[in-house]
């Protein structure tokens, strides 16, 4: 045991991989769901929701929700440890890492004149990515 209900399980690791092997795409839990239970792993959908909130807390997945549509949650691979901005494209679901001085002036911007403090590690800005956008 890794702390108190902290298990590294072999269902847990599956996820873990899951994501570490798709890190450019965005996932619901049922897609998860479905591809262990497509390659042979016996896996309970509890399971694997329980193993995403997980990876979400250690700061490994992240999580989108779609604004307004009531769709699905989507999670992704978070292989950040710096704090910057990300783009995320609502066409194909990729998600691009801003971390440039331009992003981190908005970000002093929105502090100073705004009055805001970005978490940066958590900020998405939405929209179309030029491979979505021809």
């Amino acid at each position: 045991m890794i702390g108190r209900g902290r298990y590294h399980t072999k269902r847990k690791e599956a996820v873990r991989a899951f994501f570490m092997e798709r890190r450019e795409r965005c996932f619901t839990a049922e897609e998860v769901y479905n591809h262990l239970g497509g390659c042979g792993m016996e896996v309970g959908r509890t399971t694997v929701y329980r193993s995403i909130s997980r990876l979400c807390e250690e700061g490994m997945v992240r999580r989108y929700a779609p604004p307004g549509t009531g769709g699905a949650a989507c999670y992704q691979y978070n292989p950040c440890s710096d704090p910057h901005l990300h783009l995320r494209c609502v066409s194909c679901g990729g998600i691009a890492h801003v971390d440039c001085e331009e992003a981190s002036a908005f970000s002093r911007h929105i502090a100073n004149q705004h009055g805001f403090a970005l978490d940066e590690r958590q900020t998405v800005l939405v929209g179309r990515c030029k491979q979505c956008d021809v």
